[in-house]
């Protein structure tokens, strides 16, 4: 399900720093502390393929949900306007697929590389996109969507 937006704008959300870009920042600092203060395990070859099979579904989840913001024709970049809520597949299930499926960078490389810094990088990656990213993207979409989005805030959770 999807609502077309009612008017247009020109600037979306106002997200500064790419989420992403969080992500890789976090996963840098985790390597980081891994070589200052390692706390490795050795990796096991259960958790080199589950690691993997980790990473290969977030790649595909991801896909998938670009495919699905091209289809409805909207901008997936939270820096640029929104055309349209996009509120089911994944969307039923989480405000913010997207950041969940980033997750499983530093979660699967975590387990395949048995590196617990890594696996810990995503609580700090979680609570910057949360406080640089997702509260202006609600807040945009609220001011754009009321009723729409107010329902569905209330529907699905924001992480799971």
């Amino acid at each position: 399900m999807e609502k077309h937006m009612t008017g247009e704008d020109r600037r979306g959300a106002s997200v500064k720093v790419p989420p992403p870009l969080i992500f890789l920042v976090a996963m840098g600092a985790g390597y980081a502390l891994e070589r200052i203060c390692p706390l490795a395990l050795t990796p096991h070859p259960v958790g080199q393929v589950g690691g993997g099979l980790i990473l290969l579904a977030t790649c595909l989840v991801l896909l998938h949900i670009m495919l699905i913001f091209k289809r409805r024709q909207t901008a997936i970049e939270p820096w640029k306007p929104t055309k349209h809520i996009i509120t089911s597949g994944y969307y039923a299930y989480s405000r913010n697929p997207i950041y969940v499926a980033f997750c499983g960078f530093p979660v699967g490389l975590g387990i395949m590389l048995g590196s617990p810094w890594l696996l810990l990088s995503t609580l700090p990656a979680c609570a910057a996109v949360d406080w640089l990213a997702i509260r202006r993207e609600e807040a945009y979409l609220l001011a754009k969507f009321p009723k729409e989005y107010g329902a569905y805030q209330q529907k699905v959770r924001r992480w799971l």
